[in-house]
């Protein structure tokens, strides 16, 4: 069956697994250390937000509940990749915070994701590659409507 006889939803997912693959493989085959692809998600978001990484946005961020983010930043803890660090100013909340090697290791993966994409890119023109953004921005914003 041909991609454009697919429902959208189907075209876009295939396109996910196969990113997630390649990328996983990737990850697996230039990093010490082993990231799942939604850890690398969570630490790359904590790492984003700076002081204000909290659980609760991060759950929000990632479009996951609070004890699925739960078990992500225990793993990553146990990496020691983040460290959760009390609030001065609300002893109730935790901070998360990336730590000095969890930090090197959002520089690797970023690396290697840079110079995947532009494996992936290879044959596009710049306008084929600004069309599909475009396209993709559209598509969220009139998701996040519904």
């Amino acid at each position: 069956m041909k991609t454009q006889e697919l429902p959208f939803g189907m075209v876009i997912s295939r396109m996910r697994r196969e990113m997630f693959r390649v990328l996983r493989k990737h990850f697996n085959e230039q990093t010490k250390e082993k990231l799942a692809i939604q850890q690398f998600g969570l630490l790359h978001s904590i790492s984003c937000e700076g002081e204000d990484a909290i659980q609760k946005r991060m759950a929000d961020k990632m479009g996951q509940d609070k004890s699925a983010i739960l078990r992500l930043m225990n793993s990553l803890e146990d990496k020691k990749l983040i460290k959760r660090v009390v609030d001065p100013n609300d002893r109730r909340k935790n901070r998360l915070v990336v730590t000095r090697k969890g930090k090197r290791i959002v520089k690797e993966c970023l690396e290697i994701e840079f110079n995947l994409v532009a494996i992936l890119q290879e044959g596009l023109t710049q306008s084929e590659i600004k069309t599909f953004y475009k396209v993709v921005n559209k598509i969220k914003d009139n998701a996040e409507k519904l």
